[in-house]
Parts: C-alpha cells; structure tokens; sequence
C-alpha cells in the first residue's frame, strides 16, 4: 500500500466526531413518478450488465405464476398497491435508485440511493433523512438509533473521487443525527453485530486486480481506536465486495483477485472461532475449476452460522448461472458447497444482485427487470410482484425483511413490500 493510501486510512481510524448534520424529516421527498414502467435499465455500476435481458427467462425457474401473469391489484390503504401474493408497489419519491436496505424489525426501514439520500420508512412514506451529496450503496445498524451508511462517486480512470462514512445517531429514529467519520474513501458495504463491532468494505481505485485492492475496516467503539483496517486485508489481499454474517464468530466477506494467468477469480473468507475463546479469518469458498469468470460482484446471505448462500461465484463461461449453498456441521467446522443451477442462456450472473433468507427453505434472489425469485430448498420460483398484467422492468438491487410476511425489495426507481395476505 502506498504511503498516500495509509495516510488516508489513518484518517479513517481518526476518532468519530469530524462534523454532524442534523436533519428534519418533516416532509416526504419530491413527487411522485409516473406509473409506466421503465423498460431502460439504469446506469452500470460496480459490473452489473445494462444489456443483459431477463424478459427471455428461461431455464429451471418455474415462471408459473410469472410476472406476465395479471395479478388481483388491491388497495392496501397506505397509498400501496398490492399483488395477490401480498407484493405491494410503494412510491419512490424523485423516481430514485435506491441500493441498499435496513430495517430496525420495529417498523422503521432504512435505505439509500444513488441520488445521494438516506430515506426512513415512517409507516406510510419514504421520508429523507440526510442528503450526502454522493451516491450512497450501504446502509445498516445496530439498532433503531445507531446506523451507518457509506457511498462514494464511482472512479474514472485512476481518479480518487470523494467518498462518505457516515454515522447516524439519535433519541428516535425520525431524529437522527448524521456524522461524517471520512470522506476518503468510497463504501461499498456495511454490516456488524453491536455498535461496538463493524466491518466496511471501504474501496479505493475501483480495480479488480491487486494493484490497487479496496481493504476491510473494522470498528470497535468510541472507546477503541475507532476504524481500523482489518488484518484481513493483507491475510488475503482481494477487491471486496460485501460483508455480511449472522455473529462476531460468523463473518463472511467475499472478493475477486487477478491471477498470475489474468484469470480473474472469486475469494471468499469466513471469520470463524479458533477454540481457545478467539477468532480468525479462512478461505472458506466452493472450489475453482479450470475456467474462472467471476467478473461480478459477489454477495451472499447467512441463515445460520452453519448454512450460507454465495451468489455470483461461478466458473461457467456459457452463460449458466448458480447459487452455491454451504452447510457445516457444527459452528466453526467446514462448509460443504453444493451447486444449484440457477438458469441457463441469456442470465448472465451479473444480472443477479441482492439476497435475504428468513430460513432455508425461504431464500430470496433479486435481479435486473423486476425479478424476484424464491428458493424453497427444491425448486426456483418467480414472484408476482407485476400490477394490471404490466411486468415490471426495473433493477432491483436490495432486499430486506424481518420474516416471511415484511420483506422489502427496492431499486432503480421501485419499492416493494411484501406483506401478510
């Protein structure tokens, strides 16, 4: 690392407290966008592929009850229109892409876009929270009054834009206080177990080869030493992607590394305990074989500390797309990784975007297009998330929920919300 890149990391370990922000959330964003759906697909980033179409779905999925089926459209009473499956289509003030999600599991569901906005859920609307002035691709807390949210413009060339850590604080979460902590460096996701155990994957130059690789931080409190960078980011020097986890025992961050032969190959590391009362980082992934084309972002979702879900690392050259599922036998043991084809032909893996699991025969896939499919330990099924027979053709890049029946999926320009029927 450069001494130029460590100066900027000290900034980030600086102590919290370089400027705070308090906003008002007395009005709903903008106004409301037009009802036609979107057939353009928004902007690339981070390697997703504007012109790969899922409307020509083809492959195991069961599009039984797809998105070209006209589905009964109720009025839920909240101005949200619903599917017969309970998939209820909420306004996105300003027609904005959001990118990420969090929800406190009280009711208050947060999220961000790349329009720059942190918006809360207030029952009724999507309400702006903070507006950071670059675009924002992370969102989470450790509880409804400790969040964090981190963004940053996407490079051109070997040109540092400015990027945002922020932490948000406060009585209640509709009077939260947002803190700059850096502006160094771009954040590309967020997650923790406290709010006093936090893991960023802060990216610099946005490169896949390790020239210049994006690093892990590591908060342990105000009373610590604040943001640090993880050992893991030279234990195993990658471009990473997500951190995600389910314990300070579970953690799990994935990544891609160019090889010596300029194959460019998915990583991915699980923090598990060593047995003496501590933790430490290891590879823990599905094999390679001899072809590796993992050139998209990599993510996944843990149900368990003994069951994962890895999307985006495949090894198929021909356009065939799978969701790997790890199981281990015990908390710390090995995990076993079973391949599940997930579609052939025209979905390419960077079309897939987002997942959540509220048990393992209830696992959630988001992509390109509107589409939402369930994983039920067997079988892949479309969700009817279409209104009046119209499919939906925008990108769907996050999903969250607190169980079966409150689970959230938004994107370029969309909100769903899945509730009890």
């Amino acid at each position: 690392m450069s001494a130029r890149w460590h100066l900027r990391l000290a900034a980030v370990a600086a102590s919290i407290g370089i400027g705070a922000v308090a906003c008002s959330e007395g009005s709903v964003l903008g106004v409301v966008g037009s009802e036609d759906e979107d057939a353009a697909a928004p902007a690339p980033i981070s390697g997703e592929d504007a012109s790969s179409s899922e409307l020509a779905d083809a492959g195991p999925v069961d599009s039984g009850i797809g998105d070209e089926l006209d589905a009964d459209v109720e009025d839920s009473g909240t101005g949200k229109r619903c599917t017969d499956e309970g998939w209820c289509h909420v306004i996105v003030p300003d027609n904005q892409t959001l990118r990420a999600l969090w929800g406190d599991g009280q009711g208050t569901v947060w999220t961000v876009s790349d329009e720059g906005n942190i918006l809360r859920w207030n029952g009724t609307a999507w309400v702006k929270s903070y507006a950071a002035g670059v675009p924002l691709y992370a969102i989470w807390g450790s509880g409804p009054t400790d969040l964090w949210a981190g963004g940053g413009a996407t490079p051109s060339g070997n040109t540092i834009e400015p990027g945002v850590l922020l932490h948000g604080t406060g009585p209640n979460p509709s009077s939260i206080t947002w803190t700059k902590v850096t502006t160094e460096v771009t954040i590309r996701s967020i997650w923790g177990t406290s709010a006093t155990d936090v893991y960023a994957v802060a990216s610099v130059p946005h490169r896949v080869d390790n020239a210049d690789p994006s690093y892990l931080l590591h908060y342990a409190g105000p009373s610590g030493s604040g943001f640090t960078v993880d050992p893991l980011s030279t234990e195993l020097p990658a471009h990473f992607d997500a951190v995600w986890g389910t314990s300070a025992d579970d953690i799990w961050v994935s990544g891609r590394v160019r090889t010596p032969s300029a194959i460019i190959q998915g990583k991915v590391a699980h923090r598990v305990p060593t047995g003496d009362g501590g933790s430490s980082w290891r590879t823990e992934q599905p094999a390679h074989t001899p072809i590796s084309e993992t050139k998209n972002e990599m993510f996944g979702f843990s149900v368990s500390p003994t069951q994962a879900y890895l999307v985006g690392f495949t090894s198929d050259l021909n356009n065939t797309s799978y969701v790997h599922i790890g199981v281990s036998n015990g908390a710390g043991a090995p995990f076993t990784w079973t391949r599940t084809l997930f579609s052939t032909g025209p979905i390419t893996p960077n079309g897939l975007t987002a997942a959540w699991a509220a048990s393992p025969s209830e696992f959630w896939l988001a992509g390109q297009f509107g589409r939402l499919r369930r994983w039920d330990g067997l079988n892949w099924r479309l969700a009817a998330v279409s209104l009046d027979g119209r499919p939906v053709q925008k990108a769907i890049h996050a999903i969250w929920g607190s169980g079966p029946d409150d689970i959230w999926a938004v994107g370029a320009g969309i909100a769903l919300h899945k509730v009890a029927q």
